[in-house]
């Protein structure tokens, strides 16, 4: 990627674009960081510098996250934990080797299918694995209340378990919102679980070959492409003098209509966010 000067982000995916508008130019500089892999910490860091670190790996990887979820076909979201008494909940490089052996037995019986999964660290330490799937159709049976063998439903949308997940227990549910699958399972991406020991030089999720992604450009784009669009999030500084608000980043969700005509079918309202920031005394910060 040749570098140049930008002040938008485009991200082109089938039904719509997202734009992230900068306040300043940025210039594209080239990279080819695999953060599905991340490595071990260097003992020579300074704490401050490997928090800084893992929160810009954690934030990279959501958008990874939301980026395929958002590109690709899924239809199912899995959630599948593990007992104790099963397997060892505990261990990282074990519980991914049990979820690694049975989406490969998964593709063995039914065949190829799309799949993202990312891992959740429970506060007792055992590890659950949240994902989705595409052209997957395993048996499923109704999920039901234990006691009163009622059906469990959620948000009136009927929860499933998939027998064939052996290591412990599982909900499976239909998504309905590819906006809300991708946010959902993007939460579960934190700078905790970048830091976890016992995954370091491992994997942080997990994604099947060949996966959509949008298209990334980066534009100069003028004030007046964006005249006709609200803003979904704007953060930004407020000058102290004149009151007036500065936006820093500006995201645009616009739908892409039949006739390839950029639209906002139902235009957002805005979240405002203010940056921390210090009086000129510098003696009085400024919440967000």
């Amino acid at each position: 990627m040749d570098m140049k000067k930008y002040n938008s982000k485009i991200i082109m995916f089938e039904d719509h674009i997202e734009i992230i508008k900068y306040g300043k130019n940025r210039i594209t500089v080239p990279s080819d960081k695999n953060d599905r892999n991340i490595k071990a910490h260097n003992d020579s860091d300074d704490e401050e510098r490997q928090k800084r670190r893992a929160l810009e790996q954690a934030f990279r990887i959501k958008r990874k996250i939301k980026y395929y979820c958002q590109s690709n076909d899924f239809d199912l979201f899995w959630t599948l934990t593990l007992d104790d008494t099963k397997v060892n909940a505990k261990d990282y490089t074990y519980s991914r080797k049990r979820l690694q052996a049975w989406l490969k037995y998964q593709r063995e019986k039914y065949g190829k299918f799309d799949f993202l999964f990312v891992p959740e660290f429970h506060k007792s330490r055992r590890i659950h694995f949240h994902g989705v799937t595409g052209k997957l159709s395993p048996p499923l049976i109704e999920a039901r209340c234990p006691k009163s063998n009622r059906l469990i439903k959620k948000n009136g949308m009927q929860i499933y378990n998939a027998e064939n997940w052996e290591n412990g227990f599982s909900t499976v549910s239909k998504i309905q919102s590819k906006e809300k699958a991708s946010s959902y399972i993007a939460k579960y991406i934190t700078a905790e679980l970048i830091e976890v020991p016992s995954a370091f030089n491992q994997p942080r999720y997990f994604v099947s070959r060949g996966l959509k992604q949008p298209e990334i450009s980066y534009e100069e784009l003028s004030d007046n492409y964006f005249k006709d669009f609200k803003p979904s999030f704007v953060v930004g500084e407020k000058n102290l003098l004149d009151n007036e608000f500065k936006a820093d980043v500006s995201i645009y969700r616009i739908d892409i209509s039949e006739e390839g005509e950029l639209i906002q079918n139902s235009p957002p309202e805005t979240v405002w966010k203010l940056r921390n920031i210090k009086s000129p005394d510098g003696n009085q910060d400024f919440q967000k």
